[in-house]
């Protein structure tokens, strides 16, 4: 895999993507609304030296961050995987870095340039930095997952060399919330039976109250077609999550065969994946960015509730992986609100002490705020081009 790709500082790249940005959102149907409180809190802490450290449940929350940005007049950092800089033949990557986002390789090693990058730029403080500590996509808006060690460690070495000059590295957590308006039911109805029609499924004309028990049985059937096409089998007794991971398994487990990668056989399915691309040649690999989906598919099948809003995101990602493309599923809204931020000056103490426990206390702290900050906004009203009173339309 090629070495490290770093942020460029382009004002007028930047500036243009902000013009865009309302038009990716028409695009994608797409209302953002960011909190007085978020607004009022990013622009506080823009001066400090700041990781806006945010939720990852949806793929368009890389746009959300890009209007926040924009309605919070600010530049931002971005870190984004290395393989998101190959697509569309490095294009992506080039506009990607011209906007401030830089590369960082996931998988059992430390990637020591982008490492290094993440704690200049933290001690700099020259723009803010925004980060999805979860990791990838989890597609959940139940619970907010483990925060990346690696993420954490970053930011205390930063408080460490801010501490010459007794400044404080802040961690501001800020959430991400979706919600589908009332023209998505249908919308979603019909994917459903393009769906249906495109795995031979006899399609279930039955009433709102059963799109459940019709997405599950589509992701069944989606199971038995990727297992028809990679030759492996699953446990018909675990869940679907757990096929799902068992599929991602073997297909990480082959491509380090096919290309001579060695891997640990006991290591959890993302790590696997994440080790295995880290090695090739050329992270491009079609069979691995099904790896990827199959994963973020499994965690998003665990919300405890299939609420309209993962029912969206479930038929989105069985649309792009069994015919290629997504359609329209009518409006969403993305509520953005944040909390106040952790002070990682008092906590850096503890880390010398007990870094393992410091880096606990830290996650504790940011995934309380992030899990509060999503009960609030489950609450929101998503009446149709209603500005709710805690927030403002971008």
């Amino acid at each position: 895999m090629q070495d490290f790709l770093p942020p460029f500082d382009n004002s007028f790249a930047v500036g243009l993507a902000k013009l865009l940005v309302p038009l990716a959102q028409s695009m994608h149907k797409l209302e953002i609304r960011v909190s007085p409180r978020c607004k009022q809190l990013v622009e506080t802490y823009a001066p400090k030296h700041t990781v806006i450290a945010a939720n990852h449940s949806d793929r368009f929350d890389p746009l959300c961050a890009y209007a926040l940005a924009k309605d919070c007049t600010e530049e931002f950092y971005f870190l984004a995987s290395r393989e998101q800089f190959d697509q569309n033949f490095g294009f992506s990557g080039w506009l990607m870095q011209q906007v401030g986002t830089y590369s960082v390789i996931r998988g059992r090693k430390v990637d020591v340039p982008s490492a290094e990058k993440t704690i200049d730029i933290l001690v700099e403080g020259k723009r803010n930095l925004v980060q999805f500590p979860e990791g990838d996509v989890t597609g959940r808006n139940d619970v907010i997952l483990p925060l990346k060690k690696d993420g954490m460690r970053n930011m205390f070495e930063a408080q460490r060399r801010l501490l010459t000059t007794g400044e404080s590295l802040y961690v501001l957590p800020v959430a991400m919330y979706y919600q589908v308006e009332s023209d998505a039911i249908p919308a979603m109805n019909r994917s459903i039976v393009q769906l249906e029609r495109w795995l031979n499924l006899p399609v279930f004309t039955g009433s709102e109250s059963q799109r459940e028990q019709r997405i599950k049985r589509l992701v069944f059937g989606f199971i038995e077609h990727q297992t028809k096409f990679y030759g492996v089998q699953v446990e018909k007794d675990q869940s679907l999550s757990d096929q799902l991971r068992s599929i991602s398994r073997a297909i990480s487990t082959n491509t380090a065969s096919a290309n001579n990668v060695e891997y640990d056989a006991d290591e959890n399915e993302a790590l696997l994946l994440y080790g295995v691309r880290a090695e090739l040649k050329d992270p491009r690999n079609s069979d691995l960015d099904r790896a990827e989906q199959l994963l973020i598919l499994a965690s998003t099948l665990e919300n405890q509730t299939v609420t309209d809003e993962i029912a969206w995101r479930v038929l989105d990602r069985l649309e792009k992986e069994l015919t290629g493309k997504v359609t329209n599923k009518g409006n969403r809204i993305a509520f953005i609100d944040a909390a106040p931020p952790v002070d990682l000056k008092p906590l850096y103490p503890q880390f010398i002490q007990d870094q393992v426990g410091a880096m606990a206390e830290l996650d504790a702290q940011v995934r309380a705020s992030l899990t509060e900050l999503m009960q609030q906004m489950q609450t929101l009203d998503v009446t149709p081009g209603l500005v709710h009173a805690g927030s403002e339309r971008v």
